[in-house]
């Protein structure tokens, strides 16, 4: 079974992959360039995906290293949408 600190671990590898893939988009890289009608790629759509999940990523570090730190205990969960 995983312990906090296994998930955090695994949660700050995504996190520096993603920090590496957002510094290395150029003007010339997917993510890095405008949108057009020719090229049929979301360049904006993907960066900004990066930054969603690395924001979320970010939430659940902060999350699981207080429960680590805490030894767990009561926490709040909120689901967005339908049930």
């Amino acid at each position: 079974m995983a312990t906090y600190a296994d998930v955090i671990a695994q949660l700050k590898t995504r996190r520096d992959a993603i920090c590496t893939e957002l510094a290395a988009l150029t003007e010339t890289a997917a993510g890095g360039k405008p949108n057009s009608q020719l090229g049929g790629i979301d360049h904006v759509g993907y960066k900004d995906g990066l930054y969603r999940e690395l924001r979320e990523i970010e939430e659940l570090i902060a999350k699981y290293t207080w429960l680590d730190e805490t030894g767990g205990g009561p926490i709040e969960v909120e689901t967005i949408g339908e049930s």
